[in-house]
């Protein structure tokens, strides 16, 4: 691993992993991983000399890559992340390479990657994911940022964001595609349809089928709300 790389901020870190990872997915020859370091440290009231490491250094940051998506570490997920909303699918392909697995959540924000490709309306990157055989009807937490408290009691599907959010073409591509199931009734009680319909997607109303599940789920979760306050 790059020298210095513990001087690195969190988010530095995460920058280091995506800079590295798109070029390597470009296959970029010139790519550097202790001048990365030194270019991000460069940005510091106080530098500390970094040694220019061997020539395997770049082996070796993948190999530390790999140890990192072994221990399922959050900061790397943090970088998947960044790479998916971005839609820079060469640089995923390379996390992929290395052992990343697209159907396992960020062990945190418990939301999965597939989710995070519909939320950043990335059209592209989803229908990627999908080619890599990812499930469709995973619940991911709700939530944004690095550091929340995953909000399981309103998790969604990719079709229900997708709705919500009123992306027509996604939801078509989810259903029709990937064969997303639209009458999944989320752990509050809301479906596709009426996330849709609170929004006022009309179309997206009525694209997908009537769903008039969830009553009982969304009584529950009402009179949980209630019960905190």
């Amino acid at each position: 691993m790059a020298t210095g790389i513990n001087r690195l901020t969190q988010e530095e870190e995460e920058e280091l992993h995506l800079r590295i990872a798109t070029a390597r997915s470009l296959n970029d020859p010139n790519i550097n991983p202790e001048q990365i370091v030194r270019d991000i440290l460069s940005r510091h009231d106080e530098i500390v000399p970094i040694y220019p490491g061997p020539q395997g250094s770049r082996d070796e940051n993948d190999e530390s890559i790999r140890q990192q998506i072994a221990k399922n570490d959050g900061r790397l997920w943090n970088s998947v992340f960044s790479i998916i909303q971005r839609g820079q699918i060469d640089a995923l392909d390379h996390f992929i390479e290395l052992g990343l697995d697209v159907n396992t959540p960020h062990p945190l924000r418990k939301q999965y990657p597939i989710f995070i490709a519909v939320q950043a309306s990335q059209t592209n990157m989803m229908r990627h994911l999908i080619n890599h055989k990812v499930d469709v009807n995973v619940f991911s937490a709700q939530g944004d940022g690095f550091f929340i408290y995953p909000d399981m009691e309103q998790s969604r599907t990719p079709l229900m964001i997708a709705a919500e959010q009123g992306n027509l073409n996604i939801c078509k591509i989810l259903c029709e595609t990937a064969f997303a199931d639209p009458m999944l009734v989320a752990p509050d009680g809301l479906t596709a349809q009426r996330l849709a319909a609170r929004k006022g997607h009309k179309e997206i109303v009525d694209y997908l089928p009537a769903n008039r599940q969830g009553a009982l789920k969304r009584l529950q979760c009402i009179y949980s709300l209630a019960a905190r306050y």
